[in-house]
């Protein structure tokens, strides 16, 4: 995500400006967490696919989660933005005095919600002709409120292609509320809000497995995906100051916490989703919230070529 960033910088004429704040191995980053979403939705994740195609059933069961665990794209995707944003405004209150929250909200909307509108109006054209769309209205007033996630928890799943939208709903929500916060919060309350956004995240997932909550309650509960959202945070505060890791500390941080993705899902769902179990949910989100901290760590500040290749960067502005 490249923006407009409040870091004291020369303008020309010699006035005091605004410098460009721009990671691009994080645009990278970006399209391979929209590749593991991509991968979960599109491919195979039940045993009778690999066992008529005469796969031995350890190798049904590891593709499953392997591709499954694509679906941790999205702590990713939440880590991410959350560490963006984050250093974005922290960075321009401490050079400009203050957040301007009117030209974060205008540069927020302009990037996402012409294309986010256009597709839930497609959505709901798609239900109007096509049978085995169905997208009730409830839903397209949820998505058009950025609250779709909530109509989830109550209602649960539409039989509609628009079901990743929940999302862009939670994503939304953090636009909304975060700058408001930090513009009011002195900047050592921040580490704090973070810190309590864990813990009552893991606090509520505990509270709704153990009153036998559906999983849809957990799932798409804004308040109990927190976790990553909170990472993403300390890491803009305090990933400054980690020393700069080394080629093979990188990998160990991208192979844990890709391998913590697969096994996660493995445990907490495997190959028979419809058995899932808010208690194992509850621990899986904590694990996979700090997998995807760790993977971000591992290309925070890299300078390897691959990672700032022109059409890797690319693919991941536009995802």
């Amino acid at each position: 995500m490249s923006a407009l960033l409040a870091t004291p910088g020369v303008a020309s004429g010699g006035k005091i400006g605004v410098s460009r704040f721009y990671q691009p191995e994080l645009d990278a980053l970006r399209f391979f967490a929209f590749f593991g979403v991509f991968v979960f939705h599109a491919a195979p994740r039940t045993m009778g696919f690999y066992a008529s195609a005469g796969a031995p059933r350890w190798l049904g069961n590891l593709s499953i989660a392997t591709f499954g665990s694509g679906a941790y794209g999205v702590d990713l995707f939440f880590a991410l933005s959350a560490y963006l944003i984050t250093s974005l405004l922290l960075r321009e209150r401490a050079s400009l005095g203050a957040v301007d929250l009117r030209g974060f909200y205008a540069r927020r909307i302009l990037r996402i919600w012409p294309l986010y509108l256009a597709f839930v109006a497609f959505a709901g054209l798609a239900a109007l002709v096509i049978p085995e769309q169905v997208l009730p209205l409830r839903y397209i007033a949820g998505y058009c409120l950025l609250a779709g996630n909530w109509v989830y928890v109550f209602h649960g799943l539409p039989a509609s292609f628009a079901i990743p939208l929940w999302t862009v709903s939670i994503e939304e929500q953090f636009y909304l509320l975060w700058p408001l916060a930090l513009r009011r919060v002195q900047p050592g309350s921040v580490a704090t809000m973070a810190i309590a956004m864990l813990v009552f995240a893991n606090l509520l997932r505990i509270s709704l497995a153990l009153a036998g909550a559906p999983v849809d309650a957990m799932e798409y509960n804004t308040f109990t995906r927190l976790d990553p959202i909170a990472l993403g945070v300390l890491m803009a505060l305090f990933g400054h100051r980690l020393p700069q890791f080394s080629r093979w500390q990188r990998v160990a941080l991208l192979c844990g916490g890709v391998v913590s993705w697969i096994a996660t899902y493995a445990f907490s769902v495997g190959n028979n989703p419809p058995s899932q179990s808010t208690v194992r949910l509850a621990a899986g989100h904590a694990v996979t919230a700090v997998a995807s901290a760790a993977i971000l760590l591992s290309v925070l500040g890299s300078q390897n070529r691959f990672v700032r290749h022109g059409w890797l960067l690319y693919l991941g502005k536009i995802s």
